[in-house]
């Protein structure tokens, strides 16, 4: 077993990082609100144990390190990713987007091993270390040694770690969920239970249907029907789920808007691709940033 360290303990991190200390791993976190013991139940199962809090004055490079904040939360994360990887740590970067690399590779030392991860894991966050997951913990993470080394940590837990050969596809694929479903939760201010309305159901499907195109020019297979799939599961609830970025708009808190709206934008433009829809979306978004 082995040392872990997770920056940004939120839903997902404290999803993982509860993972990862059910496999016997010590966990050690990087937060704004310290804490000592992580209690997150997922479907079957609780658990409950210390965790170490970390300060930047003792910190020290990690064989594993999982990135959990929001994307537009990175740069603000620099000095604990500049502290807590070094030569050979694996950083599994747990964050929406399609650009994990790029985000983060500018902020570490040389020799650390990246490890994109697509996130699949319904999971609340009620108080510093306290989390509850809804649903199937996953991560889809491409090939390669450090991704190995990643999907270990997990074993004997009651996450999954994948590792998919073609894992731009996978990230797109989540990417149409979060720029179409997370646009219209913000714009609407509402969970599931709006996509039931027949215009938003349109509305649903032609937003869909221009991000996927963006995403076949950059090289996801994704299928002709993928913004009817994404619908039709949607659309069957949890109706009272609320995602991410709609619960932080409410709150008044800044949004990842940038990591799931403006990337469709500007590689649409790359393209030359006509994206309407998801462009006056985008911009209303922007808009109502704090």
């Amino acid at each position: 077993m082995g040392d872990i360290a997770v920056i940004g303990p939120g839903a997902i991190g404290c999803a993982f990082a509860a993972a990862a200390l059910q496999a016997g791993h010590a966990v050690s976190i990087a937060a704004r609100t310290p804490f000592a013991e992580l209690d997150v139940t997922y479907p079957g199962g609780q658990v409950r144990g210390a965790v170490r809090a970390l300060s930047l004055s003792d910190a020290r490079p990690f064989p594993v390190v999982m990135l959990a904040t929001k994307a537009h939360q990175t740069a603000e994360a620099a000095p604990w990713l500049a502290a807590l990887c070094g030569q050979g740590t694996a950083l599994a970067v747990l964050q929406n987007g399609v650009e994990h690399i790029a985000r983060v590779q500018p902020l570490v030392p040389s020799g650390v091993e990246i490890v994109p991860a697509m996130v699949a894991c319904p999971s609340d966050r009620v108080s510093p270390g306290v989390a509850h997951v809804t649903g199937p913990a996953r991560l889809d993470v491409p090939p390669g040694e450090a991704s190995v080394r990643f999907q270990r940590v997990f074993d004997g837990s009651f996450a999954e770690v994948r590792i998919v050969e073609d894992w731009l596809t996978s990230a797109w694929g989540k990417l149409v969920l979060n720029a179409v479903g997370g646009g219209i939760g913000v714009l609407t201010r509402r969970g599931n239970e709006v996509l039931q309305d027949e215009g938003i159901a349109r509305l649903y499907r032609a937003l869909a249907a221009e991000v996927a195109a963006v995403a076949r020019a950059e090289g996801a297979k994704l299928p002709l029907d993928i913004g009817e799939r994404l619908y039709a599961m949607m659309s069957r609830g949890p109706h009272l789920h609320k995602g991410s970025i709609v619960v932080d708009r409410l709150n008044g808190r800044p949004t990842e808007w940038m990591a799931r709206n403006e990337v469709v934008l500007r590689l649409a433009a790359k393209h030359g691709i006509s994206v309407p829809l998801n462009d006056l979306v985008c911009n209303l978004i922007r808009a109502g940033e704090p």
